[in-house]
């Protein structure tokens, strides 16, 4: 559902033009992505509210798309002309007063990480790397 958002983002934000032919594979590729999730979920009650889990899902996967694409217009159309490195570390900059709030209720900066959620968030760090290089150099709706 993600790629076909970010198409979505990309034809309103960008202005570009997909053929029938991409949209039906779009289309197709998503709802083969639903259909192979689909017995992932036969698992019965776990517990919580499906339509709010459904909501929540939606809502993530078209802010994705929305802020890949948009992402893609402000580093193309900067007037700065600031590269990837810089609007990435200007971005960055942004989140600083969350993750000091976040770090000083914690009691540390490791507070409470295990060595599994320390790999995990370097796993994060360097595919948000790739992303920041793959939107430089290739396509959005490619890169999803």
């Amino acid at each position: 559902l993600k790629i076909l958002t970010t198409a979505a983002a990309s034809v309103a934000l960008l202005g570009r033009r997909y053929s029938w032919t991409a949209w039906r594979a779009l289309a197709q590729l998503a709802l083969g992505a639903a259909l192979f999730s689909a017995p992932a979920f036969d698992g019965g009650d776990v517990g919580g509210n499906a339509a709010l889990g459904a909501a929540a899902v939606l809502a993530e996967v078209t802010l994705r798309g929305f802020a890949s694409i948009y992402f893609k217009r402000v580093i193309k159309d900067d007037p700065e002309r600031l590269g990837i490195w810089e609007r990435n570390l200007q971005l960055a900059f942004w989140s600083l007063p969350l993750y000091i709030t976040l770090i000083l209720k914690n009691g540390g900066y490791l507070g409470g990480w295990t060595p599994s959620a320390c790999a995990l968030a370097a796993l994060g760090a360097a595919g948000g790397l790739l992303v920041a290089l793959s939107i430089q150099h290739g396509d959005s709706v490619l890169k999803t």
